[in-house]
């Protein structure tokens, strides 16, 4: 059996042919990197004109018509046409996608322009960049002049006045002083101040001025004519540029050079001008040899595009188009080689097997044959009358197949100078396609009815045995018919969708081109329907045809419509492992459709594990190694970037994947258990969820700056963090796959340093109830949560007073008594409280359980609660009369039916007519007579208590019912006894369908959104439809059972073959012709006049045809009921609409026979039933609707991790500044830039990002307030006692607060009142309490050393009274805990020493979970020559070991002093280490003993390094020295020399390969080379280029130029790494990125890959052995930072 999967291979786009000049203006531009920027087609084209290079941005699926570029030139807004377009927004650095604007325009956008501050606008205007909200818009004889207030925009017209005629504004540019400038139809340029036309500028342009561009020297104008005219800031004139007398372009080479050139865009950038005329003809024009356009891009521009042909040894291919032109393109060079213009548009070509003719099939009816060579005729002949649309060459050479639209196809001798030889005439309709057998003896065609014929050569006589082609080979495989592409074809689908097809026969596959603008690869043979294939978009609408290249490397197709011949790289199914990093238009594939067996009637069951496993994809929407770049893309989008030519980036890429570090050292109560039993955290701008027994981590990428606080929903699953920034935001995100939830901005600055979720949902204040006074109108009273307030009316507001009473309650219901004093209450507990005034009388007990509803009678009262009790008290409630016990045994004979439940809650009384009227909570209604009998009067009876969807069986002798958990039952319909069940999905079952006639399968539609078909004789699944992107909201059958449609939450209509519920693609047309048993669908044609003008998919709730199919009753979220007449086409159609629900209603359904129509509402829970009157016995009756129409202060001491933690300053990554104190001038500004010569390849070479060894920070906030947590009972209106500084704030159940003061004590307080201090909590400030909901026991942490009485970690019981103290065992004193966490037995600790510590609370046990450097910066870092583990120095200290396979420290050596730099020996025995003192100590590695220190320098030392042969050792210091060391010598380490005149303070060092030379990079930005160990500087160039280095660390050199980036005016590059392998450089910078570039990379602004991760400032990075892993340090968040990198294969 043929495969019928989609193929491994894939395609590439790789150039395009083209420039859409026709019916578009203003759409060509240079970007800041002096690229030129355009479309063609559906394709965004970036084209650098230097290098030869195109990248494509392909976010669009129609044509697009508009461009405009953003101010700063690197954002593009592209607009295209459609049903609903839509406009993207996108780097043309990246082309990747910023933004996407939809559901504002219809038929298309025509028009766009950014605002200076980048917002995109959907007008016809141009902004005015010089005035803030003002921007002009022009079109048919009028220009308008908007004012933008708010979201409103005010116009004023144009007043043209006696300076100029009313007419038609083609363009505009905005200059100062509210100066405009418009280009007229006429020719004339009108120049505005303000809204009044003050000049005219008479003749600017002979005739329509179609593009004006501004600029800094001035603007430049274009117009009908073809001429370029430029104009200096006053609009006075330059000079003119006349495109007309050039001898390039496609109007000259037709002869009409004097007429008919016009130009559409114009874009004038320093000495070159950009000219994009209305052929498809892109110029370019320096100003100073303005008289020498060049014509850097070309295409066919008239009609349309259908002639295409590939050369048949040489990568060449020919197109021909409507335009008259023949062209041949060079598939290498990517260029135009040949063109030659005919006297008739060209519609098919095609080139003799030996490349010397070319034959072209014309719309006349002849053909024309021309010398490749030369383009010379051959022969011209004539033999038909209507257009030629096939031309195929024999495999022998010797005959030409023609084939027209006269329905035949001719044979001509190409040696006899193509003398007919034959004839074809078989067909009943026009030739499409033809294909010759590899004998040259056959030929089969196709023709427009959808027949496939073969017929001998060449005589044409056609053949009707097909015994005798079973044995037939074919040369090509063109047809678009024929068994071995039937499954090219989508079933139910037209044949004319597909235009061209070809075979690959070596690859064995087939690319296609069809009507929608989609080429599709397939298996070749692709024999049955349904096959899966992968889709490429690029085109806008049909494509014409399609060709492989002669050597089968690259696919051509030309557009119809869109002018455009698009070449796709071809990359083979054994090149796909090489394919790991694609660009984003790469991987535009896999759109699948399956094969069909709905012709099968019984089928097994399919078994639940195999359904779960066919389900597995491990595909992802956005991979996560990816996240970190995209975000810096969008981060960075409003810079602007003036970019010279760039490199490709490498394949390579950064993966975060372990990060150790905790941020404890300014930031508290930031460690929590999640639900799972996950530890999360934050660490610089990461948020890390930890699996300690795993030790794996898993991280949230979607800061962009330091995370200064984290906080937990008490739920356990939802975190909040907030970070450092100038507009600070706080993301939500979820922890079990690390989503964004929402993110919060607009309401910080600097930062957010505390935040926490309430503990439940609502106001505090929530109102239950609301009466007013009978007595004084005036006054009323609102009860609710535990409050009950008095309010009285005063001037146009109210004043409202709480009651006074003891303890609060939550009251839910009150009546007014028989004096306006008089208020009684029911509360939550049962009690009735008696109010005169605000002030509490007395309380009496009522009711077990909550006193839902009370009515006052004139001598007494009626309540009713929770206990199903009614009860009947006198007029003071000091004596009950008598109680009603709501139970199924007391109902009386007549009611309606039987209660639910007995002693069901009593929500509402009313009393009337000598009885008691109960509503209960199960929606019943009684009526209770006072002497007892209580009839039921009104029930809404639910046998299942979860019910989602029900549906009868054919015979109505079953019910089918789909519940909320994820199962449904099939019950007998009379007496509801369950005859079986299922369970096989965890979401809700949507709806439930019997299938029609014998009920034999049941669909069954889940919120999984999965459609599962069940087999009811077998009760057996046996298919799943699978394929929505939503939840699935409808179903329907069609009438034979074998067809299913299907509705999704996301607008789709989907259609599924039963049983095995295989997808099926439908066109609208055939879906209307299918016979439906139902219809409850809300989507497809037949229904659109459904939907409202401003509509959702959820608007529509429900739909149902009456059995005669001629009524459509609809229900929607407005809770009308509606009539439609069905069919329901075209939009907004007119209807019958109904009110009675309140809410959505959530189905509709007619009876039997379309008497009654049953509605369900949503909220309100009710069943209507309507009638359904005929006209004949309608009457007309008020509640009938219109018809509808679419027309219709500090007083205390500081502890000192208190004041530094006031004292901190959080620095914007985004205005960080330099790390080290640089001067001089920067690289990008020393050098020139290269040459293209000197250009560098591109390697791949991907990097993933492995973990990370993270810092903490002793400091939290900047304010007074320590910490704080926004609590349940969130507000406190002052308190009365003024306390030292909270340090902590924490709220409890009981009403109680608790806050941990600098002093060490906790206040306890009762709402706003203090009532207890704990004296004492801690010896030194509380920095952080804890406590959960199953015991109330409160953790709290502080500052106190251990002793046997307390410590800085104590458990306390819920009243703060006895407490138990943990010693921290690690290894060394800890005293100062800056957040804890509780939960499974187990205390989770965060120490101001940068440690995550988790304590047992039976045993005390202590157990290191998290290490880090605590103070300071993260300067040296040092990698083992042949081992996975790497050393960290810093201001803490400590140097540190590392392990990064088992991603955990070894070993810690406390040093005494701050650590500036450290290096391993090249054996790895012994390690250097530079003090921040001028000290360093040289350690042997396997004993930690200290082999030999020295100290010659005073300030620090910056960089430290053995040489490659262990002889010499280098320090280089602060003071402009750097001093050598012989190691030989012994550990006296006397210094045997130095490098002098060093300008700067030393950076970074490294040796050569020899150890004869060291290279020193200084803070004056240069490069300086000295001899080992003389000390002598090097000079000269030719000797410096000859060296080879050992190791290449320096940020400065003619080979790192590339790594500087144009933003480095307000911070540097730091650091820097060359792999062992010389491909690759990484580095870090001021702003926390990383950085990966290809080695060496000397051209300015190098392409890169950039990792986001660290907050400010990267101190160091380095490569580790065998280029394993990349190690990074943090300056600000004092982390490390581990990258795995893989190397992909060449």
């Amino acid at each position: 059996m043929a495969d019928r999967t989609a193929p491994n291979c894939r395609l590439r786009l790789e150039w395009v042919y083209g420039y859409r000049g026709h019916q578009c203006r203003n759409n060509l531009y240079y970007t800041a990197a002096k690229e030129i920027v355009y479309f063609v087609a559906g394709v965004g084209v970036v084209y650098n004109t230097r290098e030869h290079k195109q990248k494509f941005y392909l976010g669009h699926n129609d044509d697009i018509i508009s461009l405009a570029l953003h101010p700063e030139r690197v954002l593009v807004a592209t607009g295209q046409v459609g049903k609903e377009p839509y406009i993207c927004v996108w780097d043309s650095y990246t082309v990747q996608t910023v933004s996407i604007l939809k559901d504002m325009h219809t038929h298309g956008i025509s028009c766009l322009a950014f605002d200076l501050d980048g917002q995109v606008s959907i007008f016809d205007i141009s902004w005015d960049l010089y005035q803030q909200s003002k921007l002009v818009s022009c079109g048919v004889k009028h220009i308008k002049f908007w004012s933008l207030c708010g979201n409103a925009l005010t116009p004023k017209r144009g007043v043209f006045g006696k300076n100029g005629d009313l007419q038609t504004i083609l363009c505009l540019a905005c200059a100062k002083d509210e100066i405009t400038y418009s280009g007229a139809l006429n020719g004339d340029i009108y120049v505005w101040k303000g809204i009044s036309l003050i000049r005219t500028v008479q003749g600017a342009h002979g005739s329509g001025i179609f593009s004006m561009n501004a600029c800094e020297e001035g603007f430049a104008t274009g117009g009908r004519d073809g001429c370029i005219r430029l104009w200096d800031l006053n609009f006075k004139p330059i000079t003119v540029i006349d495109l007309r007398e050039t001898d390039q372009g496609y109007k000259v080479a037709r002869g009409e050079n004097s007429r008919g050139l016009s130009v559409r865009s114009v874009c004038w950038r320093g000495d070159h001008i950009l000219v994009g005329t209305q052929d498809s003809e892109i110029f370019e024009v320096v100003v100073h040899d303005r008289t020498k356009p060049f014509l850097i891009m070309q295409g066919h521009c008239e009609g349309e595009l259908w002639a295409l042909a590939v050369h048949p040894t040489k990568p060449l291919a020919m197109t021909g188009s409507d335009d008259r032109s023949v062209r041949i393109w060079s598939l290498v060079d990517h260029a135009l080689i040949a063109r030659c213009n005919m006297e008739e548009p060209i519609r098919c070509a095609a080139v003799s097997t030996d490349g010397i003719h070319l034959a072209l099939g014309m719309k006349d009816g002849s053909f024309t044959v021309l010398r490749v060579r030369d383009m010379t005729e051959v022969v011209h002949i004539k033999d038909r009358k209507e257009a030629i649309h096939e031309l195929k060459y024999s495999p022998d050479g010797a005959h030409l197949a023609v084939g027209s639209n006269d329905n035949s196809v001719d044979i001509y001798g190409v040696v006899q100078r193509y003398k007919k030889a034959g004839e074809c005439v078989g067909s009943s309709s026009f030739i499409t396609h033809m294909d010759w057998s590899t004998d040259s003896k056959y030929l089969q065609t196709n023709d427009g009815n959808g027949r496939r014929l073969f017929y001998r050569m060449p005589s044409g006589k056609e053949v009707t045995n097909r015994e005798e082609l079973k044995l037939v080979q074919w040369s090509s495989w063109t047809c678009v018919l024929g068994s071995e592409v039937n499954g090219i074809w989508p079933k139910y689908s037209d044949i004319n969708d597909i235009n061209s097809v070809e075979a690959n026969f070596n690859s064995q596959v087939l690319v296609t081109a069809d009507d929608y603008g989609l080429v599709k690869l397939f298996r070749y043979p692709c024999v049955r329907k349904g096959a899966k294939f992968k889709k490429y978009l690029g085109h806008s609408a049909h494509i014409t045809n399609v060709r492989w290249s002669h050597d089968y490397q690259w696919v051509i197709t030309i557009g119809g419509a869109d002018h455009s011949v698009f070449q796709w790289k071809f990359v083979p199914e054994r090149k796909s492992k090489e394919t790991l990093h694609l660009a984003p238009q790469e991987t535009l594939v896999d759109s699948h459709s399956e094969e069909s067996d709905s012709d099968q009637s019984d089928v097994p069951e399919m078994d639940s594990e195999i359904e779960q496993e066919t389900q597995l994809t491990y595909r992802r929407q956005v991979y996560k190694e990816d996240l970190p770049q995209l975000k810096e893309q969008c981060k960075e989008k409003h810079r602007a970037m003036a970019m010279k030519k760039r490199e490709r980036a490498p394949a390579s890429g950064l993966r975060l994947h372990f990060i150790h570090g905790y941020r404890g050292y300014d930031c508290r109560s930031n460690l929590f258990y999640t639900q799972t039993g996950e530890i999360v955290y934050h660490v610089a701008a990461v948020g890390v969820v930890y699996n300690r027994q795993q030790n794996t981590q898993r991280f949230y990428l979607g800061h962009d700056d330091d995370i200064l606080c984290l906080a937990i929903h008490p739920i356990k699953d939802y975190v909040a963090t907030g970070q450092v920034g100038r507009d600070s935001s706080i993301h939500v995100w979820e922890t079990e796959f690390l989503k964004p939830l929402s993110v919060l901005k607009g309401f910080h600055q600097f930062g957010v340093c505390a935040l926490d979720f309430s503990g439940m949902q609502g106001s505090k204040d929530k109102i239950f109830v609301i009466k007013v006074n009978p007595y004084m109108p005036d006054k009323l009273i609102t009860a609710g949560v535990k409050h009950m307030k008095f309010w009285h009316r005063a001037g146009g507001g109210l004043i409202g007073k709480k009651g006074s009473m003891g303890k609060t309650e939550t009251m839910m219901c009150a009546v007014y008594g028989w004096t306006e004093e008089m208020v009684f209450s029911g509360t939550c507990t049962g009690d009735i409280c008696i109010w005169r005034d605000m002030f509490l009388v007395k309380t009496v007990k009522a009711h077990d359980g909550p006193v839902f509803s009370m009515h006052a009678l004139e001598k007494g009262f009626v309540t009713g609660g929770k206990d199903g009790i009614v009860a009947l008290w006198d007029d003071t409630f000091e004596r009950c009369l008598k109680t009603y016990a709501i139970k199924r045994a007391v109902l009386a004979p007549g009611s309606k039916g039987l209660l639910l439940e007995d002693n069901p809650s009593i929500r509402a009384i009313s009393l009337g007519h000598g009885h008691i009227l109960v509503g209960t909570k199960n929606g019943e209604i009684l009526e209770v007579e006072k002497n007892g009998p209580i009839t039921l009067l009104v029930q809404v009876k639910h046998r299942f208590s979860c019910g989602r969807c029900c549906c009868f069986s054919p015979d109505g002798k079953s019910l089918a019912v789909g519940l909320n958990d994820g199962s449904f039952l099939i019950v007998n319909a009379e007496t509801l006894e369950d005859l079986v069940s299922f369970h096989h999905r965890k979401d809700i079952i949507s709806d439930i369908r019997f299938s029609p006639v014998t009920g034999k399968y049941l669909a069954v539609a889940s919120g999984d959104s999965l459609v599962d078909i069940y087999n009811v004789m077998s009760s057996k699944r046996v298919g799943v439809c699978k394929g929505s992107m939503n939840y699935i909201t409808h179903l329907d059958w069609d009438k034979r059972g074998k067809l299913l449609q299907v509705n999704t939450s996301a607008k789709e209509q989907l259609f599924f073959e039963a049983p095995r519920g295989k997808k099926q693609t439908i066109p609208a047309t055939e879906v209307d012709k299918i016979d439906w048993s139902t219809w409850t669908c809300v989507l497809g044609s037949s229904c659109e006049g459904i939907w409202p003008a401003v509509s959702e998919v959820t608007e529509v709730t429900s739909a149902c045809l009456s059995n005669d199919r001629k009524l459509l009753a609809t229900g929607d979220d407005l809770g009308y009921v509606k009539l439609f007449k069905y069919p329901v086409k075209g939009k907004y159609a007119k209807f019958k609409q109904y009110m009675a629900h309140s809410t959505h209603v959530t189905n509709v359904r007619w009876s039997h026979d379309d008497s009654l129509l049953a509605s369900v509402g949503g909220f309100d829970t009710c069943l209507m039933i309507w009638s359904h009157e005929t006209e004949g016995r309608r009457e007309a009756r008020q509640c009938d609707s219109e018809e509808s129409d679419i027309e219709s202060e500090d007083d205390g001491g500081y502890d000192s991790d208190v004041t530094r933690e006031n004292e901190i300053i959080y620095v914007i990554k985004a205005l960080s500044t330099n790390v080290r104190p640089m001067t001089g001038v920067k690289p990008l500004l020393q050098l020139k830039e290269p040459s293209v010569d000197e250009r560098q390849g591109v390697v791949s070479v991907p990097v993933l990002c492995f973990f990370v060894f993270w810092s903490t920070r002793w400091n939290c906030s900047t304010d007074t307030l320590l910490m704080f947590s926004l609590s349940v009972n969130a507000a406190f209106k002052g308190a009365q006692v003024k306390p030292e500084i909270s340090a902590g704030l924490f709220s409890f159940q009981n009403n109680l607060t608790f806050t941990g003061t600098i002093s060490g004590d906790v206040c306890v307080w009762k709402e706003h009142i203090l009532v207890r201090i704990v004296a004492k909590a801690h010896t030194g400030p509380v920095f952080t309490m804890y406590t959960t909901l199953r015991d109330g026991l409160i953790v709290t942490g502080g500052k106190e050393r251990p002793s046997k009485e307390g410590g800085a970690l104590k458990l306390w019981d819920q009243e703060l009274k006895r407490c138990r103290a943990f010693r921290l065992e690690t290894g060394q004193i800890i005293d100062c805990v800056r957040s804890v966490c509780r939960g499974k037995g187990k205390i989770l600790v965060g120490t101001r020493n940068a440690e995550i510590i988790e304590v047992g609370e039976k045993n005390a046990a202590c157990n290191i979970l998290v290490n880090g450097h605590m103070d300071g910066p993260i300067w040296g870092l040092g990698a083992h020559p042949t081992r996975d583990v790497f050393l960290s120095a810093a201001e803490d200290g400590t140097v540190r070991l590392w392990d990064i396979s088992e991603r955990k420290m070894l070993n810690k050596v406390n040093l005494g002093h701050p650590a500036r730099a450290v290096s391993y020996s090249p054996e790895g025995d012994m390690v250097a280490i530079g003090m921040k003192n001028g000290e360093f100590i040289i350690l042997l590695v396997t004993s930690l003993k200290i082999w030999g220190k020295k100290r010659d320098q005073r300030s620090a030392i910056q960089d430290i390094r053995f040489s490659p042969d262990s002889r010499y050792l280098a320090v280089g210091s602060s003071e402009n020295a750097v001093d050598f060391y012989d190691l030989t010598l012994g550990p006296q380490l006397n210094r045997i020399n130095c490098c002098r005149d060093i300008p700067s303070f030393v950076m970074q060092m490294d040796f050569s390969a020899d150890s004869c030379y060291v290279q020193l990079s200084t803070g004056a930005y240069k490069r300086v080379v000295y001899e080992v160990p003389s000390g002598k500087q090097v000079t000269e160039q030719a000797v410096i280029d000859r060296i080879t280095w050992a190791t290449w660390t320096s940020v400065l050199g003619d080979e790192v130029v590339g790594i500087w980036s144009r933003n480095t005016d307000k911070a540097d590059v730091t650091c820097t790494c060359v792999s062992h392998s010389g491909l690759n450089i990484v580095t870090g910078d001021d702003f926390g990125m990383v950085k990966l570039f290809d080695f060496p990379c000397p051209e300015k602004f190098a392409k890169h890959k950039r990792f986001l991760g660290h907050s400010a400032h990267l101190t160091n990075i380095r490569f580790t052995s065998g280029d394993r892993f990349v190690v990074s340090a943090g300056g600000d968040d004092r982390s490390l930072f581990v990258w795995r990198c893989v190397h992909a294969p060449h």
